[in-house]
């Protein structure tokens, strides 16, 4: 058997990237319209020659049109309905979410374990100023979340569902109360 030669596979199984399709006919087509346009009503054999000319370019347009419908055919997934692609791409997308997920699991899982086991690590980090501004925000927000609801007796007035809706919102703020913390802090470290 020899190792130099390796057996290439059937054209039709062949797969083709759209950046290789060869569908190039506009200048051709141009060519053929201007043989079209041109103006030899007085020599007949331009004529009959502008006529072949322009015959031959119909034909290698054809032969063409015919080359780019069977590489379409080879292209990956042509084979498959709208429908089929949209669902292969909600599958794709579920799969990257569920991947990206458990990666950042793995990561909080290495970090806890680095944390757990370098008491002199968790010690520097809580002495830094991004932790400590962390936890000012955190009880700042419990602190007047709670009083809030206890000064105008929210807890006694609102429906569960109000509740509820009240907390998402204070939780929203609180998210973007984080995201301004971390946007100051970026911007305090990079100076």
């Amino acid at each position: 058997m020899d190792h130099g030669s390796e057996e290439q596979p059937p054209e039709h199984n062949k797969r083709l990237c759209v950046e290789d399709l060869n569908i190039e006919i506009l200048p051709i087509i141009y060519e053929i319209i201007r043989s079209v346009e041109k103006d030899n009503h007085h020599d007949n054999t331009a004529k009959t020659r502008d006529s072949q000319d322009c015959s031959q370019k119909v034909l290698e347009v054809q032969k063409r049109l015919d080359q780019a419908r069977a590489e379409v055919r080879m292209l990956p997934g042509i084979e498959y309905s709208k429908e089929q692609q949209l669902n292969h791409l909600d599958a794709l997308k579920t799969q990257l979410r569920l991947k990206q997920e458990l990666l950042q699991k793995m990561v909080l899982r290495f970090l806890i374990r680095i944390l757990a086991n370098n008491e002199q690590l968790v010690q520097r980090l809580s002495e830094s100023y991004p932790m400590r501004r962390a936890a000012q925000i955190i009880v700042r927000a419990v602190y007047t979340s709670k009083n809030f609801i206890v000064e105008q007796r929210l807890h006694e007035k609102l429906t569960p569902e109000q509740f509820r809706a009240l907390m998402r919102e204070i939780a929203a703020d609180f998210q973007n109360r984080i995201k301004q913390t971390q946007e100051q802090i970026s911007r305090k470290m990079k100076r």
